[in-house]
C-alpha cells in the first residue's frame, strides 16, 4: 500500500523576517516545549500545507503571514506542498510545479485527491456532488489539541458536508471502499440525467397531447407517418405492459413477505407476553412450590427466573428487528405501488390515442391539418428518441445501485465492527479506562469517559481505528502526528503510559510525530526528541530567515510567474 513519509518542513514569515527549519526524517519523534512556544504551531501547519483548515489557528500566527513547504516522500519520489501567496502548489523534485489551485473544493482538492488516488466523492447541501476537501484525505492521522481530544473527527475545519462523521468512519474504515462512492457518484449524476429526459418525455408528450385536442385535426396526416406513429405507439405500450409486469411481480413479492414478517411479529409478540406472564406467576410463587399432581416440591430458582428475563431480551430483540423489517419492506412495497400507478397511467393515455388512430382520416383533416404535418413528426421523433434515452439511463441508475449494494456487503460490515470493537475493548482496558458497553461501540464516534479518562479513552478509539483501516482498506497512509496529548491533567504515571502507546502501538509501522509539553522522565526507544521555541509565542527564529527564505525563493518565482 502507498505511504507517506515526512522529510522537511519549512515555515518563512516576510512580515515579521523570522523562519524555521524543523527536519522530521526520523520514524519516530517528538517535539516538546512549554505551553506557549510554538509546537502546536508546528503540528498545526504540518497538514496545512496539503490545504486543510486546523480547527483553531492563533491570531497572531495569521498575522504573521506564514509560508508553509512541506517536504515529503511519496510513490518512490520526493515532493514539496508549498502554501504561499494565496495558493496551494505541488512541486517535484525538481522543482517543476505539477499543479496548483487556491479554492479547496473546486480546484486544488479534486487535483490533490486525484495524485493521491482519493476517490471520495459526496453531495454538498445543494445536492451537487463534490471530491470533498484534503482534510477528509487525512483526517484518520490527525489529532489538533484543540479539537481531537473532544470528540473524534473535529480537528479540521473543513467537515462542512452533510453526514461527515459517518461517512469519514465508513471509508476510512473499509465499511464503505472506494468502489462504493464511486457508484455512488455515478448514480447521483444519473440521477440528474434522468431527471431531465424524463421531464422532457413529459414535455412532449404534453406537445403532442395538445396537437390531438386541437378541434377538426389530428397530429397524423398521411398513410406513411399513420403507420409509423401506430408501430411507436404499439412499441411503447408492450414496454410499459413489460414494465407493468415487473413492478406487479415485484409489488406481490413485497407483499408476501410483508405478510410473513407480520405474522412473524405476531408470534414474537405473543411469545413474549406469555413469557412476562411466566415470570410474573414465577416472582409471585414461594422459594418451594408444590405439583398439584404429584405433590412434589420443586425450587423456584432465581437463576431460572434470570434466565427468563434473558430470553425475554432476546425476543424483544428479534420483535424489534422483524418491525424493522416490516417498516423498510412496507416502504418498499408502497415505492412499487406508487411506480406501478405510473405505467398504467402511460399504459391509459397511450390506449386512448390508440383508439383515436383508429378512426378513419376524412380528406377536410388533411387538407386543414396539412401545414401542422412536419411538426408532429418532429414532436414524435423526438418522444421517441428520449423514451429510448430514459430507458437505458434507467438501467443505468439501476446498475449503480446495485453496485453500491455489492460494495456494502452486511458481512464485511459485521466482520470490520468486530475487528474494531475488539481492538477498542483492549486498548482502552492498556489505558485504564472503563469504556461503558466497548461491544456496542460506534465506529463513527466513542462515549467517552470523564475526567482525565476521556482523552485516553479517545486514544483508545483513534488507534482502535487506525489498526481497522491498516487492516481492511489499500489506500494511502498518512504519518500520525498527535498534538498534545496531556489533557483533562493526566498524572505521572498516565501520561508516560500515553507517550509509551502512541509510540508502542504505532498501526502498519507508519511514521509518528507527537507533541507535548515535556519529554524527561519517559523511556523512550527510538524515538527522536527534538525543542523548538526560543521565547513566548515566537516559534519562528531570525538567525534562519535567510537560509529557509532561499529554500521558498524558487517556489515564489513560479508562483508569480504562472499565477
Amino acid at each position: 500500500m502507498p505511504r507517506v513519509k515526512f522529510v522537511n518542513l519549512y515555515l518563512l514569515s516576510q512580515v515579521e523576517r523570522r523562519a524555521l527549519h524543523v527536519p522530521l526524517n526520523s520514524q519516530k519523534l517528538l517535539i516538546q516545549g512549554a505551553n506557549g512556544f510554538g509546537k502546536s504551531a508546528i503540528m498545526k501547519s504540518l497538514y496545512e500545507a496539503f490545504g486543510t483548515t486546523p480547527i483553531k489557528v492563533d491570531r497572531r500566527w495569521k498575522t504573521a503571514d506564514v509560508s508553509t513547504c512541506l517536504e515529503f516522500e511519496y510513490g518512490g519520489s520526493t515532493w514539496f506542498a508549498v502554501k504561499a501567496l494565496g495558493v496551494y502548489s505541488l512541486f517535484d523534485q525538481d522543482g517543476n510545479r505539477r499543479f496548483w489551485g487556491q479554492r479547496l473544493v473546486k480546484d486544488w482538492g479534486p487535483k490533490l485527491a486525484e495524485f493521491f488516488d482519493f476517490k471520495l466523492e459526496l453531495a454538498d447541501k445543494e445536492g451537487e456532488t463534490v471530491t470533498p476537501p484534503p482534510a477528509y484525505l487525512v483526517a484518520p492521522f490527525y489529532v489538533d489539541q484543540d479539537g481531537g481530544w473532544k470528540d473524534p473527527w473535529k480537528s479540521f475545519d473543513d467537515f462542512y458536508l452533510p453526514g461527515s462523521a459517518r461517512t469519514l468512519a465508513d471509508y476510512h474504515s473499509g465499511i464503505r471502499p472506494d468502489e462504493f462512492y464511486l457508484a455512488k457518484a455515478e448514480l447521483a449524476k444519473e440521477r440528474t440525467t434522468l431527471d431531465a429526459l424524463e421531464a422532457g418525455v413529459e414535455t412532449l408528450r404534453d406537445a403532442v397531447s395538445q396537437i390531438q385536442q386541437i378541434e377538426g385535426t389530428s397530429p397524423t396526416y398521411d398513410l406513411a407517418e399513420f403507420e409509423s406513429e401506430i408501430e411507436s405507439l404499439v412499441a411503447e405500450s408492450s414496454r410499459l405492459l413489460q414494465a407493468q409486469t415487473r413492478h406487479r411481480q415485484v409489488v406481490s413479492e413485497l407483499h408476501e413477505e410483508a405478510h410473513l414478517l407480520r405474522g412473524e411479529a405476531h408470534l414474537l409478540l405473543e411469545t413474549l407476553k406469555e413469557m412476562r406472564g411466566e415470570f410474573e406467576l414465577a416472582s409471585a410463587l414461594p422459594q418451594q412450590v408444590e405439583c398439584p399432581t404429584c405433590g412434589y416440591e420443586y425450587q423456584n430458582s432465581l437463576a431460572d427466573r434470570f434466565a427468563l428475563i434473558a430470553d425475554e431480551g432476546v425476543l424483544s430483540k428479534a420483535l424489534t428487528d422483524a418491525q424493522a423489517r416490516l417498516a423498510r419492506v412496507t416502504e418498499r412495497e408502497k415505492a412499487e405501488r406508487r411506480k406501478l400507478e405510473e405505467v398504467s397511467r402511460s399504459l391509459e393515455l397511450i390506449q386512448k390515442t390508440l383508439d383515436v388512430r383508429k378512426e378513419s382520416l376524412s380528406l377536410g383533416d388533411v387538407i386543414v391539418a396539412a401545414g401542422k404535418t412536419e411538426a408532429a413528426r418532429i414532436l414524435r421523433r423526438s418522444l421517441d428518441e428520449k423514451i429510448v434515452a430514459a430507458d437505458g439511463s434507467r438501467n443505468r441508475a439501476e446498475s449503480f445501485r446495485a453496485a453500491m449494494s455489492a460494495f456494502a456487503d452486511a458481512r464485511r460490515t459485521g466482520e470490520i465492527l468486530k475487528f474494531f470493537r475488539a481492538r477498542l475493548s483492549a486498548y482502552s482496558s492498556e489505558l485504564d479506562v472503563q469504556l461503558e458497553d466497548p461491544d456496542r461501540q460506534s465506529i463513527a464516534s466513542v462515549k467517552a469517559a470523564r475526567g482525565s479518562e476521556g482523552p485516553r479513552s479517545l486514544l483508545a478509539y483513534y488507534y482502535a481505528f487506525l489498526h481497522t483501516k491498516a487492516e481492511f482498506t489499500k489506500n494511502v497512509r498518512f504519518p500520525i502526528v498527535i498534538d498534545a496529548p496531556n489533557q483533562q491533567g493526566q498524572d505521572k504515571v498516565h501520561l508516560p503510559q500515553m507517550i509509551n502507546f502512541i509510540f508502542d502501538h504505532v498501526p502498519d509501522d507508519a511514521q509518528t510525530i507527537v507533541a507535548t509539553e515535556d519529554a524527561s522522565g519517559f523511556d523512550l526507544e527510538d524515538v527522536t526528541i527534538a525543542t523548538y521555541g526560543e521565547a513566548k509565542r515566537q516559534v519562528l527564529r531570525e538567525t534562519e530567515f535567510e537560509t529557509v527564505k532561499a529554500v521558498f525563493q524558487p517556489y515564489f518565482q513560479t508562483i508569480l510567474s504562472m499565477g
